[in-house]
């Protein structure tokens, strides 16, 4: 008999790059002919791109969903990243916002005028950063809300959150890009690969502030005007018996514009299925503990490091008899 051999640990980040080739179903174990067979459960709906904030190392930032909405935790100063995964078969564009900044072009979010990066089919993509040229990023980096990047941009009403606009690719343009890979290889893979996109639609609330109407823009500023006019409301119990509803949580975490770092892409061809309206809207939100605790949400504190503890071996010796 041979003796066998340990295969080389492939890292994740390279193995989810041929999950879509790679990955078969799992096996089924053969039943007898008359065994009840019960009715498969409905699969779970998964969503068209996937987010998440994480650590540089990779680990997932705590998470808690609150009234729908989900919140990550962060702490002032630490450098996150942006996960996305495509789950689907075909290309799909991201066009990002943070804090309501365009992470290409630092412009408040806009669909129409500003361009998205491209996911290949089941890929996993990281953004490390607001984009400074085709191979370098400021970094995101956790400030307080003052010192974020918006604020610094004049948009301090928009920290907080992160947007992503999603785009399927128009099906003639994916033929025509399946066909090109068939006839030649397709080039080493980028970090980043992105093109100019363009298109239009309704748009989540802070996450791309630009996208709404005109329309809209001019009620929400002839709404603003009519409240800086409205007197202050006092702080003693009205008649009907209520106090005045207390003042939005003010956020207490931002994103900064950070140091550079390395990240190359490159532009590719994408034509969207249908240029207007995205196919899909993620909306994150961001705060410090202390800010998602002041919001309601429970945050439970990290576990103390625990001592390390001597592992239980599988073949300690014989099987001695118990003490009397």
């Amino acid at each position: 008999m041979r003796p066998s051999r340990s295969l080389p640990f492939a890292p994740v980040a390279l193995a989810a790059l041929v999950l879509a080739g790679a990955v078969a179903g799992p096996a089924q174990a053969r039943r007898p002919k008359h065994a009840f067979a019960p009715a498969p459960e409905a699969p779970v709906a998964q969503p068209l791109v996937s987010l998440s904030l994480e650590s540089p190392g990779g680990r997932t930032l705590p998470s808690f969903l609150h009234l729908g909405s989900l919140y990550f935790a962060g702490q002032q100063g630490q450098r996150y990243d942006l996960r996305l995964t495509n789950n689907s078969a075909e290309r799909v564009e991201v066009v990002i916002t943070v804090d309501g900044r365009d992470v290409i072009s630092g412009e408040l979010g806009n669909y129409k005028r500003q361009r998205g990066y491209v996911l290949d089919p089941w890929a996993s993509m990281v953004v490390e950063g607001y984009r400074q040229s085709l191979d370098q990023v400021a970094a995101f980096r956790f400030s307080d809300p003052a010192s974020s990047y918006s604020a610094r941009r004049g948009s301090p009403e928009h920290v907080g959150v992160v947007g992503v606009a999603v785009f399927e690719e128009n099906r003639r343009s994916a033929r025509r890009h399946r066909k090109a890979l068939a006839a030649a290889p397709p080039p080493p893979p980028v970090y980043e690969p992105y093109y100019r996109g363009e298109g239009q639609a309704p748009a989540a609330p802070d996450a791309f502030p630009e996208s709404t109407s005109k329309a809209q823009r001019r009620r929400d500023a002839a709404e603003a005007e009519a409240a800086d006019e409205a007197p202050a409301p006092s702080a003693d119990i009205g008649p009907g018996g209520f106090a005045p509803a207390p003042s939005p949580t003010p956020r207490q975490l931002g994103t900064a514009y950070g140091e550079a770092r390395h990240s190359a892409v490159h532009e590719v061809e994408f034509k969207r299925r249908r240029r207007r309206k995205p196919d899909a809207f993620l909306t994150v939100y961001y705060d410090s503990p202390q800010g998602l605790a002041a919001r309601g949400i429970t945050v439970a504190a990290p576990p103390p490091p625990s001592l390390v503890q001597p592992q239980p071996q599988p073949f300690p010796g014989y099987a001695a008899p118990p003490p009397r």
